[in-house]
């Protein structure tokens, strides 16, 4: 029984140590910080859907927070009928500032979509097959 737990252990390391070694590895290990280096050491089609997954990832999240900004202005803003003065002041600004971080994110979600679709080409160029 023993020397069934040591084979099993020795396959589970040697797996983890061919996925460390074999280069880029799963969309999960790629990280803002480590981003370029994962980018220059790609080779496979796995690494390049890699890091289209994580693009993928990045642009929904940025869609996800363009939604948000504009949600949150909304909830704080109902519709109340005309506003004077500061409040009037205060809602406009807000506004102006919802509506440039909406398209701020929107922008940077639309950037990630090229990555990725970049990703997705490299991968099925070498030899993905998607």
């Amino acid at each position: 029984m023993q020397r069934g737990k040591s084979s099993l252990f020795a396959l589970l390391v040697a797996c983890v140590v061919a996925a460390a070694w074999s280069g880029v590895g799963l969309a999960a290990d790629i990280t803002h910080q480590n981003v370029g280096t994962m980018a220059s050491n790609a080779k496979t089609a796995e690494d390049y859907e890699a890091l289209a997954a994580y693009y993928d990832g990045r642009a929904k999240m940025h869609q996800e927070e363009a939604n948000d900004a504009k949600a949150q202005y909304e909830a704080i803003h109902k519709p109340m009928g005309k506003r004077t003065g500061s409040d009037a002041e205060v809602i406009a600004t807000q506004e102006t500032f919802m509506k440039e971080a909406v398209k701020h994110y929107l922008a940077l979600a639309a950037h990630s979509r090229k990555l990725a679709a970049m990703y997705h080409k490299l991968a099925k160029s070498a030899g993905g097959g998607q």
